[in-house]
């Protein structure tokens, strides 16, 4: 074989040899460029996936802010208007006539009044009852008991007024009515001065003086029924042997719980944890 022949062979060969060669070149540049392809894409899905992240983080603290503000709100105002009812039911029991009457209308206007506010009182509790949280509700509700209590003693004081008023003036022509009026003042002294507790609940036997006082005062109000009704004498009566709470020391209560209540309204008004938050993504 001549050398055009042999060079011809060796082209030949080198020629066969570098399409595979080629071929390998080619695959680990493509292999590369998908690696490479591979890695940009990981990175732009990781770039998109902070982005979408930190954007939800933003609306989700803007939502959280908005919907804490508004909570509060809704909180504060069932805490304003809760004791804004308690103080009106208390201002209409203070209203209620102590003198005699010239008209009935005036005393329905009043108790309408008071039961209009207690009405209002019931339904301001259960607002705050529904907001929460527990230790506001437990509170306030003791609140509304003691408001409920005051009033029925300020209306008995009333009462008792109105009473010892129309007592009062028939006295002053009614000699009988005068000395009912003597017997049941000196009732009053004895129960202070013995010592006895006719309030519900107490079982005391009332001693010696409190039974004939009160025995004594029964016959006289026999020759006063047709002045002095069954309502007015029980108030009378009742005053006289102290049967019911005193509503300056209710008053006093109600104005200690009162004072609780409004740490844990704060408290509550400012939670940011816990099983109270106001949060609205607290739980995610």
């Amino acid at each position: 074989m001549d050398l055009e022949g042999i060079g011809a062979i060796a082209a030949a060969t080198v020629a066969a040899l570098g399409v595979p060669a080629a071929v390998l070149v080619g695959r680990w540049q493509m292999r590369a460029a998908l690696r490479a392809a591979e890695e940009t894409g990981r990175a732009g899905i990781a770039q998109a996936e902070s982005t979408y992240k930190a954007a939800l983080d933003a609306v989700r603290t803007e939502a959280d802010a908005a919907h804490l503000q508004w909570r509060r709100g809704i909180r504060r105002d069932a805490y304003a208007g809760f004791l804004l009812a308690m103080t009106r039911c208390v201002q209409a029991a203070e209203a209620l006539p102590r003198e005699r009457l010239e008209t009935p209308q005036t005393l329905n206007a009043a108790v309408a009044e008071l039961t209009q506010a207690k009405n209002d009182l019931s339904t301001a509790l259960w607002v705050v009852k529904l907001e929460g949280p527990p230790t506001v509700a437990e509170t306030a509700g003791i609140v509304s008991s003691l408001t409920l209590e005051l009033t029925a003693a300020l209306a008995r004081k009333a009462e008792y007024h109105r009473a010892a008023s129309t007592l009062y003036h028939l006295s002053l022509s009614n000699p009988i009515a005068a000395e009912l009026d003597g017997t049941l003042t000196g009732l009053s002294v004895v129960v202070s001065e013995t010592g006895y507790n006719a309030q519900p609940g107490s079982r005391q036997t009332p001693p010696q003086e409190v039974a004939d006082a009160v025995e004594r005062a029964r016959e006289l109000h026999g020759q006063l029924s047709d002045d002095i009704g069954i309502p007015e004498w029980v108030a009378l009566l009742n005053e006289a042997l102290n049967y019911f709470a005193d509503p300056e020391a209710l008053d006093r209560q109600l104005s200690s719980t009162v004072e609780q209540l409004l740490p844990a309204c704060r408290q509550a008004l400012d939670a940011r944890s816990g099983t109270d938050d106001l949060s609205l993504t607290a739980g995610l």
